[in-house]
């Protein structure tokens, strides 16, 4: 741990990282850089320097600086999370070792669109029916949010929709690039509504690696009465991509690029014709209502519904999830320097799962037919207690899940139910603002994360009802400091998380995913960005370096497993050294150009430490120039990703069964596209 943090140091305070992007630059002699400017939703506050918690907010020209096709790179860029995509569609997202417990999609991450609960109640997140015009922004909290988001140990993630902003606009836009990647939208804004239509196909860099995505949006947002309005959101998504299956370190080395092979009696992932069939649909409301100076509610109504087709190489799955649920939070300040928050959620889902065979990529044998009801709830408080330049907060939630489970593919027929009740989170927080430069904060949280239902009923048609829910407490100081007139701004922090019951993955000889609990592990680390405004924007030429850092100590603190032992090891899946530098440089002839270089240190791949993953370097550079003549904006620009050319698995399988971890990620690849717009 000495050795490690003799390396830290001076590694966070040398490398130049990423600010705020929704953040501008003041045009004063002094060219501050404006962060109070920053608008934070999470927990209610207003300012990152007034939020005693780890967060990071990408906004629309974070998302801007790569290739328009998701937001992966964007996010990526901040310390302590990182989104993978083992093939084209398919994607994790990791928040600090989240992923651990999530071969592929989103769990053990809460996740918003615009305060409408996103999250399923069992437990998983359909972040890839998403297109890349739908998300307007997001802010990151890392670790438990448990006093206003109720269960998770990995973090929340709020995303924004794009703005309805009382103009009327026509956008359209195409971009092409390696792989046979296409992507065109057409946006049409009106002052209360918005319609989009977005569709994304690639060929994909790997054999058995097609996608194709498509996403119609409608939003419009509307007045109510006086101080209120209405916001109606509607999202279909059409969504059909390739698996090719992970590779041994043999295949790897011999060709990075091939599908899963057939060995034996498993067949390979073409001659199961291994893939996702997904449709989804959210319908969403969302109320915001100032009933007084005093009073403010914000109330949200959804309903989803998805069905999946997936011939695996071990079965063909056919899963319907439909969910529904509500979400209110109120908002009362009492007096200039207290403030509570209080509210509930409650998710409602009737899933039902038909697994068969698979013979070559058809349906054969039924294997089960399973029926899941799932019933979650929180209720949450929140209190802030300003004292002169303290602020104290304290909150708590209480979440409840309930899962019912009917197989009756079986006689007797299998019927169990499991629940996690009753459980309180907590949180505390104390924050120093000293002045509007610097302000320092200690984070305390306890996090809940209950196995997602599809973790407790696993690929390989084998169920768990005896999995325990992750349980430990977050500790998290951090500060922030802006100097030299603000044009330096550093955000740094430090965690320390003892967790209880961590679920981990296995994978069996098929490539079917189970999971278990593995003791107590323990994390922490160190995470840090720094971002210096080199030339302001009131100038010809506006130059931004920036930059992040992240040091991670993610050990198994107490696991034996039969008869091995793997406490004191590394958790899989987690890179103990990440960072990112990036330039940003401006000219008012409106000429851009974003340069980006990533390292990732390597990689345990499986409990026993036996495997480790390469580190790689990503190099990444984007060209453009936009320029709005009269009611015309033009936007064109031109990149190119991995530049070096590395080789590199960007979503391992991890524990996978006979050493099948990797999974290549694009080589160099190119990108180049336009967009044009009308402006009434």
């Amino acid at each position: 741990m000495r050795k490690s943090t003799y390396f830290i140091l001076p590694a966070v305070f040398q490398l130049l990282c990423f600010p705020l992007w929704a953040q501008k630059p003041d045009t004063t002699k002094n060219h501050k850089l404006t962060l109070d400017s920053v608008v934070i939703n999470a927990y209610g506050s207003k300012t990152l320097m007034t939020t005693p918690t780890a967060i990071n907010k990408i906004g629309l020209a974070q998302l801007q600086r790569y290739g328009n096709t998701n937001v992966l790179q964007a996010i990526n860029a901040t310390p302590g999370a990182r989104m993978e995509e083992r093939s084209p569609g398919s994607y994790r997202l990791n928040i600090r070792g989240s992923s651990v417990r999530s071969p592929y999609g989103v769990r053990n991450v809460k996740i918003y669109y615009d305060d409408i609960p996103f999250t399923a109640p069992g437990g998983n997140s359909m972040l890839n029916m998403l297109g890349f015009y739908n998300v307007g922004g997001a802010e990151l909290i890392k670790g438990p949010g448990s006093s206003v988001y109720g269960i998770g140990t990995g973090g929340v993630v709020l995303f924004n929709a794009p703005a309805v902003n009382n103009t009327a606009t026509i956008e359209t836009g195409v971009s092409g690039g390696s792989f046979g990647m296409l992507n065109y939208h057409i946006k049409l804004q009106l002052p209360k509504h918005l319609l989009a239509y977005e569709e994304q196909s690639a060929n994909g860099y790997r054999e058995h690696t097609e996608m194709k995505r498509r996403v119609a949006s409608y939003q419009t947002q509307l007045a109510t009465f006086s101080s209120a309005n209405l916001t109606i959101h509607a999202i279909y998504s059409d969504l059909n991509y390739q698996t090719p299956g992970a590779l041994t370190l043999a295949e790897y080395q011999a060709n990075p690029k091939q599908a899963r092979p057939t060995v034996g009696a498993n067949q390979g992932a073409v001659l199961a014709n291994a893939g996702i069939k997904q449709q989804a649909l959210l319908l969403g409301l969302v109320h915001r209502y100032a009933f007084d100076e005093k009073w403010r509610n914000t109330t949200s109504l959804y309903g989803f519904y998805n069905e999946t087709e997936n011939p695996a190489i071990q079965n063909y799955e056919l899963k319907k999830e439909p969910h529904w649920g509500a979400r209110t939070a109120f908002v009362y300040e009492a007096m200039r320097n207290i403030s509570l928050r209080f509210g509930g959620e409650f998710q409602k889902g009737d899933f039902s799962s038909r697994t068969y065979r698979n013979l070559q990529g058809n349906k054969g044998n039924q294997i089960t037919n399973d029926k899941l009801d799932l019933l979650q709830w929180l209720a949450f408080a929140q209190a802030n207690w300003q004292v002169q330049k303290w602020l104290f907060t304290v909150g708590a939630s209480a979440n409840n899940l309930k899962l019912d489970f009917l197989r009756n593919s079986e006689i007797p027929y299998i019927n169990a139910d499991k629940k996690f009740s009753g459980e309180i989170q907590p949180r505390f927080a104390v924050l120093f603002n000293a002045n509007e430069n610097f302000s320092t904060y200690v984070n305390v949280a306890k996090g809940f994360s209950p196995p997602a239902s599809s973790e407790i009923f696993a690929d390989n048609n084998s169920y768990n009802l005896a999995l325990e829910a992750e349980k430990g407490w977050n500790i998290e100081p951090g500060l922030r400091w802006k100097l030299f007139s603000q044009r330096l701004f550093m955000d740094a922090s430090y965690f320390h998380m003892l967790l209880s019951n961590a679920v981990v993955t296995r994978r069996d000889a098929a490539g079917a995913n189970y999971y278990i609990n593995a003791g107590q592990t323990k994390q922490q680390g160190i995470e840090a960005s720094l971002s210096y405004q080199l030339l302001g924007e009131n100038r010809p030429l506006a130059v931004l370096l920036q930059g992040a850092y992240a040091w991670h100590q993610f050990k198994y603190d107490d696991f034996v497993q039969v008869n091995q032992n793997f406490s004191g090891n590394r958790l899989p899946g987690v890179a103990p050294h990440t960072y990112t530098l990036m330039a940003d440089i401006k000219h008012k002839s409106g000429l851009l150009a974003f340069l980006t270089f990533n390292h990732t240190a390597k990689i345990a791949l499986n409990d026993a430490n036996t495997q480790y993953a390469n580190a790689f370097q990503l190099v990444s550079a984007k060209l453009g120039y936009q320029k709005q003549v009269k009611r015309l904006p033009v936007q064109l620009f031109a990149g190119v990703d991995n530049l070096l050319n590395q080789t590199y698995s960007l979503g391992n399988d991890i524990n996978g069964f006979g050493g099948r971890y990797y999974n290549v990620a694009p080589g160099r690849s190119f990108y180049f596209g336009l967009k044009l717009g009308w402006m009434k």
